[in-house]
């Protein structure tokens, strides 16, 4: 058996599991199902992407402060 035929089967088992939109499986689903997420994310996951976001944001505004007062010549 080769690579390409077995993610071929691996491709048909993963269709045959699929719900149609619209199916009375597919909103059952809507009522069976848990409603807690399965992964929380954390305040820890979250401080470190949003302080780098912040820190680029920052730089990026006093470059263009920079930029505007020494084109303005009061720097």
């Amino acid at each position: 058996m080769t690579t390409s035929s077995t993610a071929a089967n691996k491709k048909v088992e993963e269709d045959e599991n699929l719900t149609s939109i619209g199916s009375t499986e597919y909103y059952k689903g809507f009522i069976t199902r848990s409603a807690e997420p399965t992964e929380r994310v954390t305040g820890d996951a979250i401080l470190g992407p949003t302080l780098k976001f912040a820190g680029g944001v920052s730089l990026i505004l006093v470059a263009l402060v920079a930029v505007f007062l020494g084109s303005n010549g009061l720097l």
